[in-house]
C-alpha cells in the first residue's frame, strides 16, 4: 500500500505556485498567436539575397529553395529562404 506524504501549508503553496508558474509559461508559448509566414517573390528573394533572379530560379530547380504557387505566381517562404543559408567553415 503506497504511503500518503502529507504537505505543511508552506510546502503545499510553494507547490501550487510552482505549478501555477509553469501552467503560464506553457500556456503563452503553446497558445501565443502565430506570427503569420511572409511570402516573397522570385524579384524580393533575390533583392534579399543579393542575387540575380537568374539564380533564384535555378537554385529552385536544383532545390536548394522551396517554392509555392497559387495560379502561375511563384512565391517563397521567408523564413525557409533564411534558413538556407549556411554558415561555411
Amino acid at each position: 500500500m503506497a504511503e500518503l506524504n502529507f504537505l505543511n501549508k508552506e510546502e503545499l503553496k510553494d507547490q501550487l505556485q510552482n505549478f501555477e508558474s509553469s501552467l503560464i509559461t506553457k500556456l503563452k508559448t503553446e497558445f501565443q498567436p502565430k506570427k503569420p509566414e511572409e511570402f516573397l517573390t522570385r524579384n524580393e528573394v533575390a533583392k534579399l539575397l543579393k542575387i540575380n533572379v537568374n539564380t533564384v530560379d535555378r537554385w529552385s530547380k536544383i532545390g536548394k529553395l522551396n517554392r509555392y504557387g497559387i495560379g502561375d505566381r511563384i512565391f517563397y517562404k521567408r523564413t525557409e529562404v533564411e534558413e538556407s543559408i549556411t554558415r561555411l567553415k
